[in-house]
């Protein structure tokens, strides 16, 4: 049996796909790890000129500038030199027990004999520019559970356990602020702290969000009613292809809501630029190449799901994200990624059922007209001598 070149075309975008995901949930659960119910504010900094702060979402990352002419010196946990951001970029202390604790989320790792707070800075230059982005584990809540005010369920507890979401659930008492933290440090040799808190804010219900990308959707079934399986199929290419458009605000979103490193973004740019590609080739394919429409449907329609909605799914039940739109469209993108799916499983199996009801009748109208043949007049019959 030979294999037609377009369906091994479309098996291996598939296969393609399926191996970049599985790293890639790994890399986004970077930035979902910021999806939480908690944000993290500044109520008081440092009147420094030329110094300016920024803390992200929950607190996850906290970041400084500085473009005055004098070293700013971040503290670690134990009050010893860690970050020194000023003229000649960022450094940061190799003897700072900071330095290795901050790389994972609850400080589970082991600190490498050179660790010593008490002794002379052994300075590591990071950064040419005066500017530096951190994971601060005092500017966050350092708990898998969370807050002892909040209910969550089991599904949103696993999800916390699994650090694919921050804090989330509903407050059964008051919100509101809940935790103060600092920063401390120098500049020029004169303290300074950093002060904030975390304010917990239960999320909005997703329910309208996810009603009004039903409706949207639905329109991927206007073809249901044709006895064509084409006219059926091409309703849902369009939705398949319009929502993939719409997953560029995920594109975007990696590239600009949360800083990150360089090599992270590149890889989360090809990331959500593979799925957000195979949604739309897919659609697009569905709708002008006659060649295993079904199959291309459906890769498009999976890349869809997974990337615009279920990678995303903990945003819908969180009222913290990064995100530079407005939290509402980014909810309504993940309905209409998680819902068009629905859509497309339906009309696929309607348009299967209408070609197996076609198959079949003509099969039928075959036998009927045989029959038909074999009995009809003039027909001679062998006469046995």
């Amino acid at each position: 049996m030979v294999i037609p070149l377009p369906r091994i075309i479309a098996v291996l975008v598939l296969a393609v796909a399926l191996l970049v995901a599985v790293p890639a949930t790994a890399d986004a659960h970077t930035r979902t790890e910021e999806t939480t119910n908690i944000r993290s504010v500044i109520t008081s900094v440092p009147e420094i000129e030329g110094v300016s702060w920024t803390v992200h979402t929950g607190g996850f990352l906290i970041e400084v500038a500085n473009t005055g002419d004098r070293d700013l010196v971040i503290e670690g946990y134990d009050g010893e030199p860690y970050l020194r951001i000023g003229p000649d970029g960022v450094h940061r202390n190799l003897r700072s027990p900071a330095t290795y604790l901050n790389r994972d989320r609850y400080d589970r790792v082991t600190l490498p004999p050179v660790v010593d707070p008490a002794a002379a800075p052994d300075w590591q230059r990071i950064d040419e520019r005066a500017r530096v982005v951190w994971h601060d584990h005092r500017t966050h809540w350092m708990s898998s559970e969370p807050p002892g005010f909040v209910n969550a369920s089991g599904v949103l507890r696993g999800l916390m356990q699994l650090e694919l979401v921050g804090p989330v659930g509903s407050a059964h008492g008051d919100a509101g602020a809940f935790v103060d933290w600092s920063v401390p440090g120098t500049h020029g040799g004169d303290r300074f702290e950093v002060q904030g808190e975390l304010v917990w804010v239960d999320a909005p219900s997703p329910l309208s969000w996810l009603l009004l990308a039903t409706l949207l959707v639905l329109s991927g079934l206007l073809g249901l009613r044709s006895s064509d399986p084409a006219a059926r199929l091409r309703p849902a290419a369009y939705v398949v292809l319009g929502v993939a458009t719409i997953n560029g605000l995920h594109l975007v979103d990696d590239l600009i809501a949360f800083p990150s490193d360089p090599i992270d973004e590149l890889f989360g740019l090809l990331h959500t630029t593979i799925f957000l590609t195979a949604g739309i080739v897919g659609g697009m394919w569905a709708l002008w190449i006659r060649t295993v429409p079904l199959l291309a449907l459906g890769v498009g329609s999976g890349a869809v799901f997974y990337h615009q909605g279920l990678i995303y799914l903990p945003m819908l039940f969180a009222s913290q994200f990064p995100t530079i739109w407005p939290d509402g469209l980014v909810r309504l993108t993940i309905g209409l990624g998680l819902l068009q799916a629905v859509i497309v499983a339906v009309v696929i199996r309607s348009v299967l059922r209408c070609e197996r009801s076609t198959r079949n009748g003509a099969a039928g109208a075959r036998a009927v007209a045989d029959d038909q043949e074999a009995g009809s007049p003039g027909t001679v019959e062998a006469v046995a001598p």
